[in-house]
């Protein structure tokens, strides 16, 4: 397996009051380019946390997180985020003044990614993940659940090896989940993406190369 992310050691707690709660202790794992990786448990469990920790939005209270061999806190985490992974957040952040599709390119330009073809290859993402050109082009509050296609649009477009999501389907019904499931299968196995998502959907979870549990501070491989 071709390591893209490592969690080395990683340990990380958050205050409560007078009470220090750990969620991770001394954890470690990788993860590898051409797999799709569930991360499931219970709220509270850790899922988020290793979803901030791997992306660059949260810092380890000890170890270290790797990407590609090098500690990311050394890339500069606004570097990495910037240029070495997409994040699907579950409340989107997107641009409302923006449609559909200049929020899509818009993160072509925030990365610095320069194409001749733009507005077609960002187009072709959304008609791909069920938009029409009529909804591409309306206002995005008019959408409802199209604006988690925008959201994981504007993930792939950026072309990453790295991709995390927070229940990246948490709004959609069964068919449009399992369409957007297949989106990713597709990216980590034919385009040999690394994709790691929190969900809560056993469903979801048994399609995914891996699912993966924090269990006394630990991340292990759910069996």
């Amino acid at each position: 397996m071709e390591k893209l992310l490592e969690l080395e050691n990683v340990s990380y707690s958050y205050q409560d009051g007078k009470e220090k709660n750990k969620i991770l202790e001394h954890a470690s794992y990788s993860f590898g380019k051409g797999k799709i990786y569930a991360v499931v448990g219970a709220s509270g469990s850790g899922k988020i946390t290793t979803l901030s920790l791997s992306s660059g939005l949260d810092k380890p209270d000890e170890g270290k997180v790797l990407f590609k061999g090098k500690d990311i806190q050394e890339i500069g985490l606004i570097k990495y985020r910037r240029e070495d992974i997409s994040i699907v957040f579950q409340s989107y952040n997107l641009i409302y003044y923006m449609n559909a599709l200049e929020n899509v390119m818009s993160a072509l330009e925030i990365a610095g990614i320069k194409r001749k073809d733009k507005k077609e290859y960002c187009l072709s993402i959304l008609e791909q993940l069920g938009l029409s050109k009529d909804e591409c082009k309306r206002d995005i509050r008019q959408l409802s659940g199209g604006q988690q296609r925008v959201a994981i649009a504007r993930a792939i477009a950026r072309e990453v090896d790295l991709i995390l999501c927070d229940e990246p389907t948490g709004n959609l019904d069964e068919k449009n989940s399992l369409d957007i499931m297949n989106t990713f299968l597709d990216l980590a196995h034919i385009h040999h993406k690394c994709v790691i998502l929190v969900t809560h959907s056993p469903t979801l979870a048994k399609m995914c190369d891996v699912s993966l549990r924090i269990k006394e501070g630990k991340i292990e491989a759910k069996r």
